[in-house]
């Protein structure tokens, strides 16, 4: 193996890859070497979006990101929206398909066949692919000195495409912020992104396993953050599910957050009220914790039912007037008190990482180090659920390598 390349690529994740099978096509006059510390590329790859892959969304836009980058994101897309990425995509010999939400999957529904399309096109003659090689340090003077545990690498240009630290059993880890802050950059701490909420309530455990499709709500003193609709998922101790997720991303130590769900937010109040009067009468003989039947899921009836203060074991009929509006409000506005978010080994992405205004948006070009590149996560911007963190791998991988 030859110690000096042209460019060297740290990370051989989604950006990695994506950048590596570019930039063979479009410099085929340069050597480049792929580092990846794991066994093989692509590792985190085949678990995105419940291993089918969802790429990019066709909806992408700058309010589907945050951090310090976020306000660069316009620029990224701008040069590379969801149409270029398919583009390039369909070049290398992958279909897709897209569904309501504008989610883009695979047309063969396995995220093996984006790893495949990628890996095959990153596998070019002027590709060298240095897999279980962990890179431990980059220093510059007139060339990049890259020291990993199987020897010194030197480069004229280096891209860091080390992704984040969630999901570290993918290969997730905080080794490439390090490198970063090394090379004098400013490091925002890595936290986790898109992640179960951990909540307090009596009843969450009878709960465990129940999906509901709902609107849910983060609140703070009294004041909405933001909202969500979707699938809500309860588990032992969290709430889950991608508008869960969404909301992860804004929930702050120190602060004290309400998860505020509505059952039945196409519903009003007094449209609730006059449903559930009419199921009292459909429903008279038998027991309370029926009322709801058709409408809600029978062990989440009984909670709005416990939350309310009305007995399960009432007959229908004898629910009162004042018990019906008190169930009534209850299914829009059921709430748990959260505690906080699942660590960094149940997150999808990681919040933090280089600092916006130290990277040129229209190149990934380090503003502090001539020849480095910054692309995907370990950039300090975290996407919502839904295809936009791949999204901005690709795209920041296409401006580096049209760039170089």
């Amino acid at each position: 193996m030859k110690n000096h390349y042209d460019i060297a690529v740290i990370g051989g994740g989604a950006g990695g890859l994506f950048f590596t099978a570019l930039a063979a096509k479009i410099h085929k006059d340069k050597n480049i070497i792929l580092i990846e510390k794991n066994q093989r590329v692509g590792k985190k790859l085949l678990i995105t979006g419940n291993g089918r892959c969802n790429l990019t969304n066709i909806y992408v836009k700058e309010e589907n990101y945050h951090g310090t980058f976020r306000i660069y994101t316009g620029e990224v897309l701008k040069a590379c929206s969801s149409d270029k990425v398919l583009e390039l995509f369909s070049e290398m010999g992958l279909m897709t398909k897209a569904d309501d939400f504008g989610r883009v999957y695979p047309k063969s529904n396995q995220a093996s066949s984006v790893l495949d399309v990628l890996r095959f096109n990153a596998e070019k003659e002027n590709v060298t692919f240095c897999c279980e090689c962990k890179a431990l340090s980059v220093e510059k003077s007139n060339l990049f000195k890259i020291a990993t545990d199987k020897g010194n690498f030197t480069a004229d240009k280096v891209i860091v495409a080390t992704g984040g630290a969630a999901s570290p059993k993918a290969g997730g880890d905080k080794s490439g912020y390090e490198i970063l802050k090394n090379l004098g950059h400013t490091v925002i701490k890595p936290s986790p992104a898109l992640c179960p909420v951990l909540v307090k309530s009596d009843y969450l455990k009878s709960l465990k396993g129940v999906r509901v499709q709902g609107e849910i709500g983060l609140e703070v003193d009294g004041k909405c953050v933001r909202k969500e609709l979707g699938e809500i998922q309860f588990t032992e101790n969290a709430l889950s599910g991608i508008c869960v997720f969404n909301l992860s991303g804004y929930i702050e130590k120190h602060k004290s957050y309400i998860l505020k769900i509505k059952l039945m937010p196409e519903l009003d109040f007094n449209a609730l009220v006059e449903t559930l009067c009419r199921n009292r009468e459909v429903f008279s003989t038998l027991d309370a914790e029926n009322l709801m039947t058709g409408m809600l899921h029978k062990r989440v009836a009984q909670i709005v039912l416990k939350d309310a203060k009305v007995s399960l074991n009432k007959k229908a009929r004898d629910i009162s007037d004042k018990e019906i509006k008190a169930i009534a409000s209850k299914l829009n506005s059921l709430d748990f008190e959260v505690l906080g978010v699942k660590d960094l080994s149940d997150a999808q992405v990681t919040k933090g990482g280089v600092k916006g205004d130290e990277i040129d948006a229209n190149t990934m070009e380090s503003k502090k180090i001539k020849g480095l590149y910054v692309i995907g996560e370990a950039l300090d911007c975290n996407g919502d659920c839904g295809g936009f963190n791949l999204h901005f791998a690709f795209a920041t991988a296409y401006l580096a390598a049209s760039a170089l």
